[in-house]
């Protein structure tokens, strides 16, 4: 089979995206036998006919659905690479995908870049021939000593959404939250290391009164049986979990009246009396109009977990050593677990 042309990959994929040759030819910024030129190359490259016509456009056969399906994983790594070269050369690091429950990345996300931006930038091995020029036996030495530093590629998502992200590969890392009420949360394809625990403060408005705490310092939860609380979005909220656990422990079923994620925005609905929260500590408001109840850590807690794919550094290194690509990923992904474990050291 004669090599294919990524242009016929382009023209079977937009035109199997917009229905028409036309419309392909206009997404691709071509001219319509320029469109057809390509696609025909492919068709003869592969022995296959790809696209059938009819008066309502053009669509794939069912051997070009096939071939749509490789054509979009195929321009997608070619996209990628071209993004991860550029990124090399220009800011001489390497992309790291990493994702982030909004509350944990907005405190952590920042700290985290901040650290990447003291270590040695990367350089290619002609650069590095070019400025240190090294006698051949050097060589293997100097390759070895190479630096390589990662740049964040950062993604903020509801829970739920960063672990399906995690699993297809998508992503790199994952900045997650659990509690120790369950943690099955966590497929047998994904690996946590626990960073640090943030304490719960019960939020309320100072028009409720006083609550009542038990001998463990617990807040009396039965006393909120009337009130409406806000939960977040993400239906599998970890502080969600804990706190309808704990309301049914107490003999009632919370009654959730808001969805929402923005701990400001909660805040300012509590401070309106229209609910209550519970709120881990990097969220605490400094607002008079609401009462914050610190809740036992002994009884409940948010842990913030660092989440990657799990491999084996065996099935890691034997890959790393026949991809130089693989093996520089895998480097950059080691420098930011790294400092993820330094800019959170301070909350442990």
């Amino acid at each position: 089979m004669e090599a294919l042309d990524t242009r016929g990959l382009s023209a079977l994929r937009e035109i199997a995206e917009s229905g028409s040759v036309a419309a392909a030819a206009a997404a691709l910024g071509w001219s319509q036998p320029t469109v057809n030129h390509h696609l025909r190359n492919l068709e003869r490259a592969l022995g296959s006919t790809l696209i059938v016509k009819s008066p309502r456009g053009s669509h794939p056969t069912v051997v070009g659905n096939l071939v749509v399906t490789r054509a979009i994983e195929i321009l997608g790594l070619c996209d990628r690479l071209g993004a991860e070269v550029a990124l090399w050369r220009e800011d001489q690091a390497v992309p790291v995908r990493i994702g982030a429950v909004p509350t944990v990345g907005a405190r952590v996300i920042p700290k985290l870049h901040n650290q990447l931006q003291k270590r040695a930038r990367w350089q290619a091995h002609d650069e590095m021939a070019s400025e240190n020029p090294a006698p051949a036996e050097a060589t293997t030495a100097g390759r070895n000593a190479e630096m390589t530093a990662a740049a964040l590629d950062v993604t903020l998502d509801e829970h739920a959404k960063l672990v399906a992200r995690l699993e297809a590969g998508d992503l790199d890392l994952a900045l997650l939250v659990s509690t120790d009420i369950d943690k099955t949360w966590i497929p047998s394809t994904l690996t946590a290391k626990h960073l640090y625990s943030e304490q719960l403060f019960l939020c309320v408005p100072k028009s409720v009164g006083p609550i009542a705490l038990d001998a463990v310092g617990m807040p009396d939860l039965t006393s909120l049986v009337s009130q409406t609380w806000a939960f977040s979005i993400d239906p599998g909220d970890a502080i969600d979990e804990v706190v309808r656990s704990l309301c049914v422990t107490a003999g009632f079923e919370p009654r959730v009246g808001m969805r929402m994620d923005d701990y400001a925005a909660i805040i300012r609905m509590i401070a309106a009396g229209l609910a209550v929260a519970v709120i881990p500590d990097s969220s605490v408001p400094e607002d008079p109009t609401v009462e914050v109840i610190p809740m036992p850590m002994d009884a409940c807690r948010r842990d913030v977990l660092l989440v990657s794919r799990a491999r084996t550094a065996e099935a890691s290194a034997q890959v790393a050593r026949h991809d130089p690509i693989v093996a520089a990923h895998n480097a950059a992904i080691a420098e930011v677990v790294a400092d993820v474990g330094t800019v959170t050291a301070q909350w442990r």
